[in-house]
């Protein structure tokens, strides 16, 4: 153990004296060393040696270019190795040994900063809770460990020449526990990777997207819960997504709607017009409608990505979107909900009533649903545009909408769920169990699910309206959810993506 520290030590001299004599060398604060206290959990998690064909770590070298690929840690030049008996043995370039280890790499890979490691070694920091390159201490953007095969078959043929075995190694990190984090309690279902607030989520085929404040959006596979791409153009926080004619729509606080092909997961094109955070999407007809701070909603066709017209009229934030009978209703903190006809893009009607800001809007078939920050929720009929009831129990704020077959659910921030009769209009119910403000709510095939500032997912038997399952995992907030193939999918203020 003491070598390996000793090694470690002197590979995070050689390597700084390096990048200190490079010519595109970053600046200290761009590129902070790894703590000793990040060294020294390092070193205690490193198995012992693995020997290569009676090579043992090579000695202390003098520091020279990388000599070998573009992808790993500049370190020193070709090191010796040394057999059992202290002889020397054959030298290999200094990139073919890990930083970690300092032995000859089986499997190199490539982190998130371009540095290769042995994948053991890798995988073994990362399931220990790092998020950092170990080279240069800089957090790692996401978690995803590239094969570098060129440098690979360099080793390989190195080896072959120099009648030096590379054995296969073992002890391999599932690779759950990279998305999970260094706490052995944390679910594996509990994915990680954005580094801020989860602002959306969508479901198209096998994949999640998650939007974060992080200015990314993340692309998961559900089968495997891993992240197979992230999208990254953005310059600010990204607040809502959609789905249409087989693009990806993100909208951001950049004013920006970025296209993306769900193909080739690439941006197709940049929308720009409006003035202020693009808080709401929702698609009608093949026509992508835009929700902003600006007070304006913007329409674009779905297929050219040309803006057709903007739709004037609220005097504050557009802060939600919904579709219904042939209309899009879009409600503001300026309290109304106006009414656009889909096809002529005409305001049909400015919904009025509620004396606090709009901020949730449902529908089912013939019914539109509005939660205010006045603690009521107003039933509105689609066709007619009528008010049908003002429906009233909450304490505070109603801050989410979710419409079943049966019923319509209302979360506060007074910490209670209501259930309505969606025929009736009668509450039927109040859920309790939350000791926080309910955040976010989805209907599922026999159950509804509420996500919850006291960080928790709570199930609810649809026939009973019962709780029949709490879950745990998150640190933080549970901001929006969605359900999808038998699975739940919560996003939260931590980052984090919970599969439930």
């Amino acid at each position: 153990m003491k070598q390996i520290k000793a090694l470690l030590q002197h590979n995070r001299n050689t390597s700084e004296s390096s990048r200190q004599s490079s010519s595109r060398a970053a600046s200290p604060v761009d590129t902070p060393s790894p703590s000793r206290t990040q060294t020294a959990n390092l070193a205690a998690e490193v198995p012992p040696p693995v020997k290569v064909d009676q090579i043992s770590p090579p000695p202390v070298p003098a520091a020279q270019p990388d000599t070998v690929g573009t992808a790993g840690p500049s370190m020193a030049a070709p090191l010796e190795g040394r057999t059992h008996s202290g002889a020397v043995g054959p030298r290999a370039p200094a990139s073919f040994y890990c930083p970690i280890s300092m032995e000859l790499m089986a499997d190199p890979v490539m982190v998130a900063t371009g540095h290769t490691y042995d994948r053991v070694c890798i995988e073994r920091w990362l399931a220990q809770g790092n998020r950092t390159c170990p080279v240069t201490g800089m957090r790692l953007r996401h978690l995803e460990l590239t094969p570098n095969f060129a440098l690979r078959n360099a080793i390989m043929e190195w080896a072959s020449s120099n009648q030096v075995t590379v054995p296969h190694k073992e002890n391999r990190v599932n690779a759950s526990q990279l998305y999970k984090g260094g706490d052995e309690e944390t679910p594996n279902n509990i994915l990680q990777g954005h580094d801020e607030i989860v602002w959306a989520v969508e479901i198209h085929d096998q994949r999640l997207f998650s939007a974060s404040a992080d200015k990314t959006i993340r692309v998961w596979d559900i089968a495997s819960k891993r992240c197979e791409q992230v999208l990254e153009d953005h310059s600010r926080p990204v607040l809502s997504l959609a789905i249409a004619d087989n693009k990806l729509f993100s909208g951001s606080y950049d004013y920006t709607i970025k296209v993306w092909s769900l193909d080739t997961l690439q941006r197709l094109k940049t929308l720009t017009g409006h003035s202020d955070a693009v808080r709401a999407l929702a698609v009608a007809n093949e026509r992508l409608f835009s929700g902003s701070y600006d007070g304006t909603v913007k329409v674009w066709d779905v297929r050219t990505m040309e803006c057709l017209q903007t739709l004037a009229g609220h005097t504050g934030p557009v802060r939600t979107l919904v579709y219904s009978g042939g209309h899009m209703f879009s409600g503001s903190y300026d309290k109304t909900v106006r009414v656009w006809d889909v096809d002529t893009l005409k305001c049909l009607s400015t919904l009025t009533g509620h004396s606090g800001a709009v901020r949730a809007l449902a529908a089912s078939s013939k019914r539109v649903f509005s939660g205010s920050d006045d603690t009521t929720i107003k039933v509105w009929d689609s066709e007619t545009l009528e008010c049908l009831r003002t429906l009233e129990g909450h304490e505070d704020n109603v801050r989410v909408l979710a419409v079943g077959e049966r019923y319509v659910f209302s979360g506060s921030w007074d910490k209670s769920i209501r259930v309505w009769d969606t025929e009736s209009l009668e509450c039927v119910k109040v859920l309790e169990g939350h000791n926080e403000a309910v955040l976010a709510l989805a209907v599922g095939p026999s159950f509804l699910v509420s996500g919850s500032y006291d960080t928790t997912v709570r199930f609810w038997a649809l026939d009973s309206l019962r709780c029949v399952r709490k879950c745990e995992g998150h640190e933080d907030a549970v901001r929006v959810l969605a359900v999808a193939a038998g699975k739940v999918f919560s996003g939260s203020y931590d980052g984090t993506i919970g599969v439930w």
